[in-house]
Formats: structure tokens, C-alpha cells, sequence
């Protein structure tokens, strides 16, 4: 999802210049995967080789290096990608690039996206598919005060909330099913500043529960959250996306790769509290707040291991959730009703059945 710009509601006082400093932590986790400036580039769907003989490739992660991307990185740190026969190299995200077209373009092989952002790719014409799924719940919310919280779409009435685009085009369907007129809910456009929350600049702010919620409590200011899939938005949260045509060609190496991502979220799950301290220490940037990196982690766990994971295993992958999510674009006019998507093309629970059967 493109990066909208921040709405200028009222000047910044000293202390909301202070915390947006505070909150700079917070830019990408609801954008999911604004990529990073540099990576190796690569023909389409094409692989190199290590020293060791192994498949060596990209993928582009949404954000910098931090326990929102731990099952990736511990799965490298413990030698599950090795003993898969992999090498990986996990590029760091930034605020100025276009990840999909980077997969897509064959630049980096993997990324992550949001069935949101896979319509609006298909859309475009863009040649990829999703393949597997880390937050089996959408840690998408709609943030608000602790003592004025917004905890249904009535309590939207006559505030202003600041969501990017496509969480409008989500919204607004089920604002009309609640017979509520759209014009009496202000919905701005913002970009990457929380901060307008927690100065009160809006009533309503649109981020992932697992990263803001941590870094607003550390400067804080206590928010209650709403989940849009609460509201009946299907979703799901970091979803891992290829090009089709690298799908057919190296089927088995993702395969190789889904299964050693599982494992590593499942030490993520089972380690929550080491695995932050190991990312920071070792994959992090410098300064990287280790308390906040731990309560990140303890509040992904519930988002990995409900729904399907619970019965199917870690990063399952549903073609259901994204049909539904097509009907509400359709519903909303973000996807014209003359657009043909594909389901089959467009998601494949292919490889992460096969990473989790028998050898």
C-alpha cells in the first residue's frame, strides 16, 4: 500500500514534536512492506549459488530488522535455512520502496504483503502470488485513547480517524451496513506519524496492534485497540508473496524455505523473550529498544498461532479469506466490478501444505 501523506491537522507544539520523535519506531508496521534502497538484483524468478552450493536469494523485508521479522532471522541464526539448503539474504525495509514491484520485477525473489495489497497487485497487473501467512489474524486496528475508545463503528460518529487508503476503501462498506451516513466520520488521509494520536490531532489512528501498541505504552500513552477484522475485514498479516513465475520453477525450494520459516516462528513462539533479545543483539539497528522489541513479541504470539495455524500449522494460508476480501473491494468500489481476479492465481496453499508434510 502506497504511502499517503500525513494530514497537518493543527502546528506541532513542542511536546507533539517530542513524541513523534518517540513514535518514529511505529512508520511501516501498517504500510507492511515499504522495502529497503538497495538489493542485488536478480533475473526474473533467477537464483545464485553459494560457496556452499546453496540456493542463494533475497527477500525483501517490509521494515528494518526487528522481532516483527523474528521467525526469518532465527530461522537463519539456528541453521534451519542451511540445513534446507538455503541462503537468504534478509534486506532491510525503508519508507521509500515499492516492494511488490521489487518481487515483482524479480529484483528480490520473496516479500511480504496483505491480501489488500495483493488485490490492488493484481489489479495492476503485477505477476505474483501469495504463498504462506505469519499473523494468522490481521494485526491491523483502529487505535484510540484508553479513556475515549472507539470499540465499534458508532463510536466513529463525528470523529476523525487517519487510515491510509485502502483501510478507507475497507471501512467504508461496513460504515453503510451500520446505516451510518459516511460524511458524519472523517477519514484523513496519514501517512507514517502516530504521534497525531497520541497528540490528539485525531481521535482514531489506523496501525499494527503488535508494534504501536508497545511503543505508545513506552512514552506513555495507554491506547485501546480495535481490530478491523473484528468489524469483518478479512485479512491476514505479513503475507509471503513470489512472483508465479519463480513459484513454478523453484516450487521446491520454497517449500524448503516455508518449512524452515515455520520453524522459526515456532522458536519465536516458544522463545519470545529470548528471541527479542537475540534480534537486538544481533540483526537490530543500534538503539533498538529491547523492552519494546519484548512486548512486540509477546503480543505477536497470539497472532500466529489462532485460526487456521491452530488446527493446520504455523503460516497456513486460506484462498478464502482473499475471495471474501475481493467481494468487500467489489462492494466498495475499489475494485471495479468489471476487474477479473483470479483466486487460483492470486494465492496457493501449495507450498505451505507441502512444508508441513512428512519428509
Amino acid at each position: 500500500m502506497p504511502l499517503t501523506p500525513s494530514l497537518p491537522v493543527n502546528g506541532p507544539s513542542p511536546l507533539r514534536l517530542g513524541r513523534r520523535s518517540a513514535l518514529a519506531a511505529l512508520a511501516a508496521a501498517p504500510l507492511l512492506g515499504l522495502g529497503a534502497l538497495s538489493y542485488r538484483v536478480l533475473a526474473s524468478g533467477a537464483h545464485a549459488s553459494s560457496a556452499k552450493g546453496f540456493m542463494s536469494f533475497d527477500h525483501q523485508l517490509g521494515w528494518v530488522k526487528g522481532i516483527q521479522f523474528g521467525g526469518y532471522l532465527m530461522a537463519k541464526a539456528l541453521g534451519y535455512l542451511a540445513e534446507e539448503g538455503l541462503d537468504v539474504n534478509f534486506i532491510a525495509g525503508g519508507p521509500g520502496t515499492d516492494y511488490r514491484t521489487l518481487v515483482a520485477s524479480g529484483r528480490a525473489l520473496v516479500s511480504e504483503s496483505n491480501v489488500a495489497g495483493m488485490i490492488d497487485g493484481a489489479l495492476r497487473g503485477q505477476p505474483l502470488v501469495a504463498f504462506a501467512a505469519v499473523m494468522q489474524r490481521d494485526p491491523g486496528a483502529i487505535m484510540s485513547p484508553a479513556d475515549r475508545p472507539i470499540r465499534s463503528v458508532h463510536d466513529m460518529v463525528g470523529k476523525t480517524l487517519g487510515v491510509p487508503g485502502s483501510v478507507r476503501a475497507q471501512l467504508l462498506p461496513l460504515i453503510r451496513r451500520a446505516g451510518i451516513d459516511p460524511d458524519s466520520i472523517r477519514l484523513v488521509p496519514v501517512g507514517s506519524d502516530p504521534s497525531l494520536l497520541a497528540s490528539g490531532q485525531v481521535d482514531g489512528y489506523y496501525s499494527w496492534s503488535t508494534t504501536a501498541v508497545p511503543a505508545l505504552r513506552k512514552i506513555g500513552f495507554e491506547p485501546h485497540w480495535l481490530h478491523v477484522s473484528d468489524l469483518g475485514v478479512p485479512g491476514y498479516g505479513q503475507v509471503l508473496i513470489t512472483r508465479r513465475d519463480t513459484l513454478a520453477r523453484h516450487h521446491e525450494a520454497l517449500v524448503r524455505y516455508t518449512r524452515a520459516l515455520i520453524r522459526g516462528w515456532a522458536w519465536v513462539v516458544d522463545h519470545p523473550a529470548e528471541a527479542a533479545e537475540r534480534i537486538v543483539r544481533d540483526f537490530a539497528p543500534p538503539g533498538t529498544n529491547l523492552v519494546e522489541q519484548q512486548a512486540q513479541a509477546e503480543m505477536m504470539r497470539d497472532y500466529i498461532v489462532t485460526g487456521d495455524a491452530a488446527t493446520h500449522g504455523l503460516l497456513w494460508i486460506d484462498p478464502a479469506v482473499f475471495e471474501r476480501a475481493v467481494a468487500m473491494g467489489r462492494e466498495a468500489g475499489s475494485v471495479p466490478a468489471d476487474a477479473q481476479i483470479d483466486i487460483t492465481r492470486l494465492v496457493t496453499q501449495d507450498i505451505v501444505t507441502a512444508a508441513h508434510a512428512p519428509r
